[in-house]
């Protein structure tokens, strides 16, 4: 077979992947929507909260995050990032304060898709390898806990839904677990968990894993009680 043909086939074999990925980025952004216009009507913003407005952004610069750590006024040391970002696929969603021009994220939101064998097996294929979905995430989870180390609490959510993540697939699960810092899954968590003055806590995030597709219903119902909490958080 010619480069040409490889070159080809490989194109061919991610068009369903990503004709996936689009429609999983627009379900999770309709939730976000709904969330933000939750959000306005539950707590009367326009009127209650005139110096705060809710905003949605697609990515966050690696070098404001670092000037939200440096409020705190404790860490002093910083890699220059430049215009670097992380792009979570559900966007992020801001309380921000007209005046000090601050941004409190109320919500950051994933959605990662992963595995193909059930489709392999029913064209006669053999398995493969589970995909790396899972480590991608791992990439920004890192960066946002560092973000937000010096707050109580960890806005995020990812909602991972394919066969890779079906109760048989043991080690993808693992990995899972991993991330969430040994901490139960399907579970909303937005506050640090076991925290101690001296040694610090744990910050273990909602982490929604099944192999069934997420409904941008449930994901909303999910998100307006994180981006709540937090919304309460900042302000109260």
């Amino acid at each position: 077979m010619s480069q040409h043909e490889l070159l080809r086939k490989r194109k061919n074999q991610h068009k369903p992947k990503n004709k996936n990925s689009k429609k999983d980025d627009s379900n999770i952004r309709q939730a976000g929507l709904k969330v933000i216009k939750y959000l306005n009507k539950r707590f009367n913003i326009s009127s209650d909260y005139p110096n705060y407005e809710l905003t949605f952004e697609n990515a966050i610069k690696i070098s404001d995050m670092i000037k939200f750590i440096k409020l705190k006024n404790k860490r002093t040391e910083f890699y220059d990032f430049d215009d670097r970002k992380i792009e979570p696929d559900g966007g992020i969603i801001y309380l921000h304060n007209k005046d000090t021009d601050i941004n409190y994220p109320l919500v950051i939101a994933e959605v990662k898709r992963q595995g193909t064998n059930k489709e392999r097996q029913a064209e006669g294929k053999n398995k493969q390898s589970t995909g790396n979905a899972i480590e991608r995430l791992g990439k920004n989870l890192t960066a946002i806990k560092a973000y937000l180390h010096y707050e109580n609490i960890t806005p995020f959510v990812c909602f991972g839904h394919g066969c890779d993540f079906s109760p048989n697939e043991k080690t993808v699960l693992a990995k899972v677990y991993c991330l969430n810092e040994f901490y139960d899954i399907n579970k909303i968590f937005v506050n640090k968990k076991d925290n101690d003055t001296d040694h610090g806590g744990f910050s273990p995030v909602s982490m929604y894993f099944r192999e069934e597709d997420w409904t941008v219903d449930e994901m909303f119902d999910i998100m307006k009680e994180i981006a709540e909490y937090s919304f309460r958080y900042w302000l109260f």
